[in-house]
């Protein structure tokens, strides 16, 4: 056992820690600079790791002074791009189901996993009645927590969870978590008490998942891998391959026979859409592994992914883009346009480039 406890500086999240150190760092002085004259400083890489990501989801501008949305989220009291995710549910009008997701994914998966080896695939098969054929771990995450809240409602919840492989205890910290967060938003102005932005009229949109997944992409950015259907691989940024997780629904060979060497290939040809949003990324063995997981359209991650205001040499028309990489194609749909010469390239970021029709961009 360890002598002392690890410092607070070293276990809370390095985005959030960062947006709050912004707060209180003289004017002429960085935030690296500041963290490092603490007793026990987070390694400075890492510092500047975080900085990028809080610049890339437009926390912080380009010379790390807070923007508008940064301000906000110092005030909400999950990780930035959480805050983010639910920000822009507050703007798309479905607020309660988004409040809910993050509220998950900023504590835990409510979901137990059973150490004997026969109920794990009952889990799986559970987790899988959840997801209403939507290919989408968020998902099955709100599905769960509407099914737990009306249980509770008609006083079976504990019997509920056992029956579905819930925590019971985790459900509860969601709840807790959601009451804070809204509470949170009251009390910043983003949902008021009647008129507009009233909690009816934040919820205009919230039976549309369409809308709710907007939602969770503008979040998301820039936690996002590409379909490639010549290899059937999933590939990100600096992945060329990626895994889904074995708790994902999308990984196939939890639930069907299928065996273990085929079921991500299998996994990957399944998906409807070439882009796929993610919570986690995490590794092991050298095999990037993604948790929570659901499939999203090409003109989703065109409209709701990269930064906030686009370069004036963001769209390229095909006269200048050729010999350009391109990450995806322009389609919403699963069949995929031969026709390549007359479209438009659309950069959102280094890595992630769309094509487009002409007459759309």
């Amino acid at each position: 056992m360890l002598e002392f406890q690890t410092p607070e500086l070293l276990r809370m999240p390095l985005q959030e820690l960062c947006l709050h150190t912004k707060l209180l760092a003289p004017i002429n002085c960085s935030v690296v600079e500041f963290l490092m004259k603490a007793p026990d400083p987070p390694p400075a890489l890492i510092v500047r790791n975080a900085l990028q990501m809080l610049k890339t989801i437009d926390a912080m501008d380009p010379w790390e002074d807070l923007t508008e949305l940064g301000f906000h989220l110092t005030e909400l009291p999950v990780e930035p791009h959480l805050g983010k995710m639910v920000l822009c549910a507050i703007a798309l009008k479905c607020l309660d189901p988004v409040l809910t997701i993050a509220c998950a994914l900023a504590y835990r998966d409510p979901f137990v996993l059973p150490t004997v080896a026969s109920q794990k695939r009952a889990a799986m098969l559970c987790r899988k009645r959840f997801t209403a054929g939507t290919f989408s771990d968020h998902m099955v995450l709100l599905r769960a927590f509407q099914a737990w809240q009306k249980a509770r409602s008609d006083g079976w919840e504990r019997a509920f969870c056992e029956k579905t492989f819930l925590s019971q205890a985790t459900m509860e910290v969601i709840v807790g978590l959601r009451t804070q967060l809204l509470g949170h938003l009251r009390a910043s102005g983003f949902v008021r008490a009647r008129g507009g932005a009233d909690i009816r009229d934040v919820n205009t949109n919230s039976e549309n998942w369409a809308v709710v997944k907007a939602a969770l992409v503008a979040g998301m950015y820039p936690n996002l891998v590409h379909v490639n259907r010549e290899s059937l691989v999933l590939t990100g940024p600096k992945e060329k391959k990626v895994r889904f997780h074995p708790t994902s629904v999308l990984n196939q060979a939890q639930y069907k026979k299928i065996p273990p060497a085929n079921g991500q290939t299998t996994a990957v040809q399944a998906l409807p859409t070439d882009w796929v949003i993610y919570d986690e990324m995490t590794r092991a063995h050298r095999i990037a592994n993604i948790r929570c997981c659901s499939v999203v359209t090409s003109v989703t991650v065109a409209l709701f992914c990269g930064p906030a205001r686009l370069p004036r040499n963001a769209l390229q028309t095909s006269s200048s883009c050729r010999g350009d990489r391109v990450s995806n194609d322009s389609s919403d749909s699963e069949m995929e346009d031969k026709t390549t010469t007359n479209l438009s390239l659309l950069k959102l970021d280094e890595w992630l480039h769309l094509k487009l029709d002409p007459e759309v961009s």
